[in-house]
């Protein structure tokens, strides 16, 4: 997991600051609005705008976001595009963890105001189906950078049904095959990939050689409860375990399949939805970054661009990963498609290994959810994590390696790196390390290495790998003889992984899974 500041939870909902110029709505379209919610039925964007200028003029003396003051209020009635900027100024002048509520509700009301006004305009259009997708983009976008920026506290249901309406009158105004025509159309400069259409599924099978393991992590065909509960509650078998037939279930496995492109952009507004990716290798790479861009963009250029240039083979320019976020708090339609293992609910022994800080843990109610998706060659360094984990994979394979904690002292824990606490992860490229030694490497489809040179060569390639090795071997003394497990994860397949446990992770083909993290 790479050094995330933990987001506080969103906070209650509660109601929304006083804006002035709002009409009083009809109780009729309120009580409108509200039988469709609770018919599971999205809302029509008339129903939706009034019901949001309801919110936005409803306040009570304990509104959060009365802390903001009086000259911030003001001006999100006078001018919200200014108030979101301020709003914006204030999310990143401290630590995420010490935003104060108020101003992560000041950005989203702000972004409220502006919805309203652009959809309004729309609305007030003579021919709408014929009226530039525009609006809808700048609707998505202001919806969508509120609830990644701010989690939108107070404001989640009504975030939801705004994406509801949009869906729906999507459906109406724009056809089916309108995204792939986007996707496929020519662009001003060179396509990173080549292909008549978005192909019906992810391109996950697996190549010949077979599956080379040196040290298999056991695999258990769907546990029962109380088995499970019996290896949580003994701190001594607290050991990685792949899990067989557990989520055969999930409609994500089949009527609603996670392996087509189309369903996932469907879902997603025909890609309109933005999405914080990682760009770059590695986290602990110099060249890694972060950004936000719409789903469609990173389908495009990282999921279907990368698995054509690999199936061509074609080198791969870019990568992108959608790497730990709670896209099923984001896009609840997705969330839908799965169900939290039974296994999370089971109570483990406290103990936490000594690699593991207890403060780093806080009691978690509910397990935390959250997303992997990318394409083939995506890693997690290894790292570990304070929580016990159910990894499920959904789509595609991925390579895992496990070092129990007492390997702590071989695997090279990283300090402070700019402030930021990284001894949650090693400072060992095990991709370089299994290239420098065969012993420890692994002969899977899809998992090449960084390309150092192994000795097979001239002379001069054997003493440049000798070389390597020695300098490698005097950076981090003991490293390769450590002991460590490894598995592949198929699509319907789950890796419980302990506390303190060191992982890493690699894609061998495009892969979406799904992490649980419980205590």
């Amino acid at each position: 997991m790479p050094p995330h500041v933990d987001r506080d939870a969103a906070s209650p909902r509660e109601p929304a600051a006083q804006v002035n110029g709002a009409t009083e709505e009809s109780p009729a379209v309120l009580a409108s609005a509200t039988s469709r919610d609770a018919l599971n039925a999205a809302p029509t964007l008339t129903e939706i705008t009034q019901l949001t200028r309801h919110e936005l003029r409803t306040a009570q003396d304990d509104d959060s976001i009365i802390d903001c003051g009086r000259a911030a209020l003001a001006l999100l009635q006078t001018n919200p595009d200014l108030a979101r900027k301020l709003a914006y100024q204030k999310l990143h002048d401290v630590p995420y963890k010490e935003v104060r509520t108020c101003w992560r509700r000041l950005y989203t009301d702000a972004s409220l105001q502006r919805v309203l006004a652009v959809t309004e305009e729309y609305l007030g259009a003579s021919e709408r189906a014929h009226t530039n997708g525009a609006w809808l983009d700048e609707v998505v976008h202001l919806l969508d950078m509120a609830l990644i920026l701010t989690a939108a506290p107070g404001r989640e249901e009504l975030a939801e049904l705004w994406f509801a309406a949009l869906e729906d009158e999507l459906s109406t105004c724009e056809p089916e095959d309108a995204t792939h025509e986007q996707l496929e159309r020519p662009a001003k400069k060179p396509k990173l990939y080549h292909a008549a259409s978005i192909p019906s599924t992810f391109p996950t099978s697996l190549a010949e050689p077979p599956l080379t393991l040196r040290r298999p992590i056991p695999p258990s065909d769907h546990p029962s409860l109380s088995a499970f509960q019996e290896k949580l509650s003994n701190p001594t078998t607290h050991t990685p375990l792949i899990i067989t037939n557990a989520i055969q279930h999930w409609p994500a496995l089949s009527d609603r399949p996670w392996n087509s492109p189309s369903y996932l952009l469907k879902r997603t507004l025909g890609g309109r939805r933005l999405v914080p990716i990682e760009t770059g290798r590695s986290y602990t790479d110099s060249g890694w970054g972060q950004k936000i861009t719409s789903f469609k963009d990173f389908m495009s250029t990282h999921m279907l661009a990368s698995s054509n240039a690999q199936h061509l083979d074609e080198p791969i320019k870019d990568t992108g990963y959608l790497a730990q976020h709670d896209l099923f708090a984001q896009i609840p339609s997705l969330r839908a498609d799965i169900s939290i293992p039974d296994y999370c609910f089971t109570t483990p022994h406290p103990h936490l290994p000594a690699n593991i800080n207890p403060t780093s843990t806080q009691n978690l109610e509910d397990p935390l959810l959250n997303a992997w998706f990318g394409p083939k060659g995506t890693i997690s360094p290894l790292h570990t994590d304070p929580y016990h984990n159910v990894l499920a994979q959904v789509v595609g394979y991925k390579y895992v390696r496990c070092y129990k904690p007492e390997m702590t002292e071989w695997l090279y824990p990283r300090g402070k790196e700019g402030g930021v606490d990284m001894g949650n992860t090693s400072l060992v490229d095990l991709d370089e390390a299994m290239d420098l030694f065969p012993e420890i490497g692994v002969t899977l489809p899809g998992l090449e290495t960084k390309g150092c040179v192994r000795g097979s060569g001239s002379e001069g390639e054997e003493e440049k790998t000798k070389q390597m090795r020695e300098e490698f071997e005097e950076m981090f003394p003991g490293f390769k003889d450590a002991e460590y497990v490894e598995g592949v994860l198929a699509p319907g397949e789950c890796l419980y992984l302990p506390p303190g446990w060191w992982h890493y992770v690699k894609s061998l083909s495009p892969s979406f899974s799904v992490s649980f993290w419980f205590n």
